[in-house]
């Protein structure tokens, strides 16, 4: 199971700049990958050892999806 489900708010260990996660790739018993949507408009794919939460109270989703109420 990955760490990071798709809508994660996530950061690069080595910067500050914060993406959401927009495809998980899991392979059987090997660390998932991340296909990440970063807050400048790149996307780039990331092994699970490279990110870390974005917010580290908590973490947080992006959603898409409008409220029901």
């Amino acid at each position: 199971m990955s760490k990071y489900p798709k809508g994660s708010i996530v950061r690069h260990k080595t910067g500050d700049i914060k993406g959401m996660i927009v495809n998980v790739f899991e392979q059987g018993d090997s660390p998932a990958g991340y296909y990440v949507k970063w807050d400048d408009g790149n996307h780039s794919y990331h092994g699970e050892n490279e990110l870390v939460w974005a917010n580290i109270d908590r973490p947080r989703m992006h959603y898409t999806q409008q409220s029901p109420k």
